[in-house]
């Protein structure tokens, strides 16, 4: 009985470790797995499991072999007794793993939806990587195109030609670009400390009071012309174009101006109209001399004849010679006006020029109280192609004119200058000045503020019209009781080079 137990017995005794073994190894590797993957859902319910077949597994091995033992050992109420609690132990193992599996699926459910979520997680994260990485490369991408943006206006703020200016609500300066100093004559710091408005540039406050007005009222201006006032006391005429900006949200509003320098158009304009002026006069007067000439020609000998033979009569003849010869002497200023014939130039220093008739017109009677000083450029000869008694003719009737002016009883400054190849004579006197109505009509011939017998009116226009005849110009400054400064320029002649 008992040899034909063994082999059951060895059955059931090597079966019960070879399960313990087994589970053992499962739980083992069940571990290692778990290790690898500690989120996996598999993994987690392969160990529970593992552990169930585990305590199973030694629960029944060694129910097993203590019943074989027990048995063998002719003990086997007390198997009775203790079967009951191993079987108690087998039933909850099961239980266990009934457990585990019933509730994996649940576990499964929700373990997908998680999965599901960081899936999403993860997808939304690397979307917001790469939105971060496109944001910052926008964001990049702006700044350089606002920095760059920004370049490009403050370039072509600062290299404008015109003028422009930026003003606060009450018109004081904020910004203006290097064009704007040279204009106004103000260096920037200078306008922040003082606060200088706009209307600190303009010569006449009530020109400013009207542009402002207009302003306010309209929120622009386009192109209004007014006079500038520099530092030196210098006018020039300036095209003002305006709007305002309210800005950005919780921004003051500024005014932004723009400012052309027409000074120099203008200046050109006005000559252009004059030599077309002129001209046209000019052609008229030539014809008007020759015309006359003759008859008086013909009068004067005529007179002349009646002196010798009627001397009872000399004194009204002589008073008809007398205004004769101012008649051609008017005839002559007029030819000589609308003289368009060749004439003798040769290379002349300015500078000799001036110091001859300086020194003869100093020993007139008009010069006794009148003082000229002389402050010319002495470094170079300053040579010009032209007629010599031409230009002493011109620079005479200047100074003549600047010796009226004084009322035969102040200074005449004469200066030389040069500037581009050119050069120029200055002759200023402290005189009364010349209405602004008449500055555009000085050079017209026949045009005099002078008292009656005291002019023709052709000084000017013959002077006008040689330094025309020698490629120059005649600029002129003046205000009433302030004194006049006439400009001749001329082209130099440059030394030639060794």
């Amino acid at each position: 009985m008992i040899l034909s137990f063994i082999p059951i017995l060895t059955v059931d005794v090597l079966g019960s470790m070879a399960m313990v073994v087994i589970a053992l190894l499962s739980l083992y590797k069940v571990r290692l797995l778990r290790t690898m993957d500690p989120d996996n859902t598999i993994f987690h319910y392969l160990m529970w499991i593992s552990t169930g077949f585990m305590i199973f597994s030694i629960s029944r091995s060694f129910g097993h072999i203590l019943r074989q033992f027990l048995i063998l050992t002719s003990n086997a109420e007390s198997w009775h007794a203790i079967s009951a609690y191993t079987g108690s132990i087998n039933t909850v193992s099961f239980m266990l793993i009934g457990l585990i599996t019933l509730f994996f699926n649940h576990s499964w459910n929700i373990n997908e939806k998680i999965l599901s979520s960081k899936k999403k997680l993860e997808n939304t994260h690397i979307e917001l990587i790469d939105l971060n990485q496109t944001l910052e490369q926008k964001v990049i991408e702006r700044t350089e195109r606002l920095t760059s943006s920004e370049h490009k206006c403050r370039r072509i703020f600062e290299q404008s030609l015109d003028t422009i200016i930026v003003t606060d609500s009450k018109f004081e300066v904020m910004e203006i670009n290097p064009a704007g100093i040279e204009l106004t004559g103000f260096t920037r710091d200078e306008m922040m400390v003082k606060k200088m408005t706009l209307g600190s540039f303009f010569a006449s406050p009530t020109e400013w009071m009207r542009i402002s007005q207009k302003i306010a009222l309209k929120e622009y201006i386009l192109n209004e012309e007014a006079e500038f006032l520099r530092p030196n006391n210098a006018s020039l005429l300036a095209l003002i174009t305006s709007g305002i900006d309210y800005g950005a949200f919780g921004c003051a509003k500024t005014y932004h101006f723009i400012i052309k320098n027409v000074n120099d158009k203008r200046q050109m304009e006005r000559q252009m109209a004059q030599a077309d002026k002129l001209a046209a006069l000019g052609e008229l007067s030539a014809g008007v001399a020759h015309e006359i000439n003759n008859p008086l020609g013909i009068i004067l000998g005529y007179t002349q004849l009646l002196l010798k033979e009627e001397p009872e009569h000399r004194d009204d003849l002589k008073i008809i010679e007398k205004h004769v010869k101012n008649c051609q002497v008017v005839v002559s200023d007029l030819l000589a006006f609308s003289r368009k014939s060749s004439i003798s130039k040769s290379t002349i220093n300015i500078n000799t020029v001036i110091k001859d008739v300086a020194a003869f017109l100093s020993n007139h009677t008009d010069f006794r109280n009148v003082g000229i000083h002389l402050n010319l450029l002495p470094e170079v000869p300053l040579n010009i192609t032209g007629n010599e008694q031409e230009m002493r003719q011109v620079i005479m009737n200047f100074v003549i004119n600047a010796c009226h002016a004084v009322n035969k009883k102040g200074s005449i400054n004469i200066s030389t200058k040069t500037a581009r190849e050119q050069i120029l004579i200055i002759i200023e006197d402290d005189g009364k000045g010349i209405e602004m109505e008449n500055l555009s009509k000085i050079f017209d011939p026949f045009f005099t503020t002078k008292p009656v017998g005291r002019g023709t009116g052709l000084g000017l226009s013959v002077g006008y019209g040689i330094v025309k005849q020698h490629g120059g110009d005649i600029a002129v400054k003046s205000k009433p009781d302030s004194g006049t400064v006439f400009t001749i320029i001329l082209p130099q002649v440059m030394p030639a080079q060794n």
